[in-house]
C-alpha cells in the first residue's frame, strides 16, 4: 500500500506580495494616525504652556499693581509731586514690588499697543530701582523690553477713580463734617498736576474670548480682581 504525503510548500510569491501590501497598508495607517495624534497633542501642549506661561505673569502683574505706593518726585521748581500719570492707553506709577526682583521697587507702566492688523496688544515694562532711584520727574527712565500680557484684542481703554483735586478731597460743608464723594471715573488723571493720586484703576478689553475687566483698588487693602465683564459696579 502507498501512502499520500503532503508536502508543505509554503506561501506563493503573489501570497507574500499581497501580504506585504496589507502590511504596507496599516504601517502607512498607523504611522499617519500617529503623527496627526503628536501634531495635535503637541499644538494643545504648547497652547497649555502658553497659556500657563500668560496667567503666571499676568498674576505677578496683578501682585505688582496692587503694590502702587503715592510715591514722591521732585519737580523742577524743588517741589515735591506724586508720580502717577495715566491716560485712556495706558499708565505709569512706582510699585513697593518689582516683577522679576519682588523685594525691589520699580517704576511699572502698562500700555497700549497697536498691532499691523489693527488689533491691540498690552504689555507691561518696569525699570527695576536697584542701583538708581527715580527721585525728579524729568529724569531719564530706561524700560526693560516689554511683556505682552493680552494680544490681538479689538478694544482695551484704562479709567481712574479718585479726586479731581485737593479741594475737592478736603473740602468739608459747614454744616456737615463728612468730606465729599470722590468724583466718577476719569479718563486722564495726572498726579504730578494735581498731587493726589487715584484710588483705583480700571482696564476694559474685548478680546476673541468675550469682554473683560481688570480692576484694582490701590488705597484699600482688597485684592484686586479678575473677572468675567459686567456692567454692574
Amino acid at each position: 500500500m502507498k501512502r499520500n504525503y503532503r508536502t508543505n510548500q509554503g506561501f506563493t510569491l503573489v501570497e507574500m506580495l499581497v501580504s506585504m501590501v496589507l502590511l504596507s497598508m496599516v504601517l502607512l495607517i498607523a504611522s499617519k494616525a500617529y503623527a496627526l495624534f503628536s501634531d495635535r497633542w503637541n499644538g494643545r501642549l504648547g497652547h497649555f504652556n502658553k497659556s500657563m506661561t500668560q496667567a503666571k505673569q499676568f498674576i505677578l502683574v496683578q501682585e505688582t499693581l496692587q503694590s502702587i505706593v503715592s510715591y514722591v518726585v521732585m519737580d523742577d521748581d524743588n517741589q515735591a509731586k506724586i508720580y502717577f500719570e495715566g491716560n485712556r492707553n495706558g499708565f505709569v506709577a512706582v510699585s513697593l514690588r518689582s516683577l522679576y526682583t519682588p523685594e525691589v521697587p520699580a517704576v511699572i507702566r502698562l500700555q497700549v499697543t497697536q498691532n499691523a492688523d489693527f488689533t491691540y496688544a498690552l504689555s507691561y515694562q518696569e525699570f527695576a530701582m536697584t542701583q538708581q532711584l527715580l527721585t525728579n520727574m524729568s529724569q531719564p527712565i530706561n524700560f526693560n523690553e516689554p511683556i505682552i500680557l493680552f494680544n490681538n484684542l479689538t478694544n482695551i481703554d484704562f479709567q481712574y477713580f479718585g479726586w479731581s483735586s485737593t479741594e475737592s478731597k478736603y473740602w468739608q460743608a459747614d454744616t456737615s463734617s463728612e468730606r465729599q464723594e470722590p468724583q466718577a471715573w476719569f479718563d486722564e488723571y495726572n498726579s504730578l498736576e494735581i498731587n493726589l493720586q487715584p484710588e483705583q484703576i480700571k482696564i476694559n478689553f474685548t478680546s476673541s474670548q468675550g469682554e473683560y475687566s481688570l480692576h484694582v483698588k490701590l488705597v484699600s487693602a482688597i485684592s484686586s480682581t479678575f473677572n468675567k465683564y459686567s456692567n454692574e459696579e
